[in-house]
């Protein structure tokens, strides 16, 4: 599934919002570098570089690999860690909705 180009990428979990910079760093690279391309952002990656980062406690970014088409997804919850893993499909909120008020899944 991953091919020469992203199999560096690892998939791990981390537990610091340092981590989770450093992660995003890397990936901006890959972006600039032509390896990826952003298929989804809770937040754009040049605001999260720029100090965004106090602005909410979680973010979810995804990149595709532009030789093989594997999805990264990369979330973290800025009091309890995060990850990176590999995704089945582009993440599309339309198919999460909020909860309407006083209801429980």
């Amino acid at each position: 599934m991953r091919c020469k180009k992203c199999d560096m990428i690892p998939l791990e979990e981390f537990g610091s919002p340092a981590d989770y910079m450093n992660a995003l760093r890397s990936f901006h690279g890959m972006i600039l570098d032509g390896s990826v391309e952003v298929v989804y952002e809770s937040m754009p990656i040049e605001l999260m570089l720029a100090g965004g980062i106090n602005t909410c406690p979680k973010f979810f970014h995804q990149f595709r690999c532009k030789t093989c088409g594997t999805l990264y997804g990369m979330f973290a919850n800025m009091t309890a860690g995060g990850q990176i893993k590999i995704n089945e499909k582009v993440f599309d909120p339309r198919n999460y909705p909020d909860q309407p008020a006083g209801k429980e899944s």
